[in-house]
């Protein structure tokens, strides 16, 4: 889990750096799929049993184990994307089997070529007005064509999106022996 702890002040330096710089950062925002999010006021936090002794400042992030577990406190000093990203790795290398770095990696390649198959769409779309000004069956048959190929890439791409998004826990490795 990673909760974000937000501070009553939603103009302060802190906040605006976390929300403009932190979480732009493309690589943690990737890696936030391995976690179960979730955004709490700093009123609440000082009230849940968990939270309460989770560090002081905010904003702040706590990452937790599914058994609710503090593994990693990130504030002031350490809300930077390189050290947020350190202690994501951390806790999923402690929940996960499956490698952090590796589902990063992977599924900034396929974001890539989710892009380039956007590109074909309007690139299809574009025959698609020419073809509508201009009719002519030979060119309408090479558009056909080419939808039924891109829809076969968008269908591959989804299958390798679910394939790189399943994740394989340590507790399921404990139940398998």
């Amino acid at each position: 889990m990673m909760i974000y702890i937000t501070d009553d002040d939603a103009t302060s330096k802190l906040t605006r750096k976390l929300e403009d710089v932190v979480f732009a950062n493309e690589q943690l925002g990737i890696g936030t799929k391995f976690f179960d999010t979730i955004k709490v006021s700093a009123g609440n936090a000082l009230q849940d049993r968990m939270l309460k002794d989770a560090g002081r400042g905010t904003p702040r992030l706590v990452f937790m184990t599914r058994d609710y577990k503090v593994v990693a406190v990130n504030g002031k000093t350490k809300l930077t994307a390189g050290k947020v990203i350190k202690s994501m790795k951390r806790l999923a290398k402690k929940e996960y089997k499956s490698s952090f770095e590796r589902m990063v990696r992977s599924y900034t390649k396929l974001l890539n070529l989710r892009d380039r198959l956007e590109g074909k769409r309007a690139q299809i779309a574009d025959m698609r007005v020419r073809l509508q000004k201009k009719p002519s069956p030979s060119k309408a048959k090479k558009v056909a064509r080419e939808e039924k190929k891109l829809q076969k890439s968008m269908d591959d791409w989804r299958d390798a999106e679910q394939k790189v998004l399943e994740f394989k826990t340590r507790e399921a490795k404990k139940t398998e022996a």
